[in-house]
């Protein structure tokens, strides 16, 4: 596994079967809970402007890339390359697949009301014998979510993938995490997933695989959710500005460039 720091914040790159091996080492650990992030441009474009999420990102034990911007980015800014990025979806669903395996609950936690629930169904028809509960939470306030009836809640679970977006997730697995030790002894893993839960649940249609491979989930989102364009104009052209300041800053520019084209290559060509 291979660490990168792009614009202020790590960036994790392991191959499919490290990361399998790493999470199925921690769910059957007795070592306390492990954070999962799965930051996207929007999320260091955030991380820029609020240091209090930034630190929480970084203090995360893994931080997935999730988000072809950032495979440019690490390209661009550092003297490596990003080999693989690992999208909420497929990182969840390999989590239920290692739960099964090993007789784990997993939780589905936030997201709109119903989906979870939905989410969970779906992936308990996908994989038979997964125990798996969807738990809508309501209004959440991470500052008051570690409630006594939250902890009830939550009781057996190994791990809790919490899809609350950018922000409020990160703080509140930061809190479960705090409680685990006296009040969720089984939990070894927390993982933020932001909207994996609608893909999951069929509400929200996933990009074509097509689309996935040569990176343009942005324009896939965008022509099913034309109200994202704010969010996804953070995303596409803002965060390339801001690595391309950044390169101009550290005057590596020329470098950079000769960097990120073969990238840029190889995702058109779906590598």
């Amino acid at each position: 596994m291979n660490r990168h720091s792009v614009l202020d914040v790590a960036i994790d790159d392991l191959s499919d079967a490290e990361l399998s091996n790493l999470l199925d080492g921690w769910l059957n650990s007795a070592a306390p809970a492990k954070v999962i992030v799965t930051p996207n441009p929007e999320f260091l474009l955030a991380a820029r402007r609020d240091a209090g999420f930034r630190d929480a990102l970084n203090r995360a034990d893994l931080s997935l890339p999730d988000g072809v911007g950032l495979r440019f980015a690490v390209a661009a800014l550092t003297d490596g390359r990003l080999m693989r990025r690992h999208t909420g979806v497929d990182t969840l669903e390999e989590i239920a697949i290692l739960c099964t395996r090993s007789g784990k609950e997993l939780i589905l936690l936030g997201g709109e009301s119903g989906v979870a629930e939905a989410a969970a169904r779906s992936l308990a028809a996908e994989i038979p014998g997964l125990a798996v509960r969807g738990i809508d939470p309501g209004r959440v306030e991470p500052e008051t979510f570690a409630t006594e009836r939250r902890m009830d809640e939550l009781d057996r679970a190994a791990v809790v993938a919490v899809g609350l977006g950018q922000g409020k997730q990160e703080r509140v697995m930061e809190i479960l995490r705090t409680c685990a030790p006296a009040n969720l002894p089984d939990l070894r893993i927390l993982i933020g997933v932001g909207g994996a839960f609608d893909m999951i649940a069929g509400t929200k249609r996933r990009a074509p695989r097509i689309a996935r491979r040569v990176g343009l989930e942005w324009l896939w989102r965008l022509a099913i959710e034309p109200s994202r364009w704010r969010r996804i104009f953070s995303a596409f052209p803002v965060f390339p500005a801001v690595v391309i300041f950044d390169t101009l800053r550290h005057r590596r520019f020329l470098r950079a460039t000769r960097a990120t084209i073969p990238e840029i290559i190889r995702q058109i060509q779906g590598l």
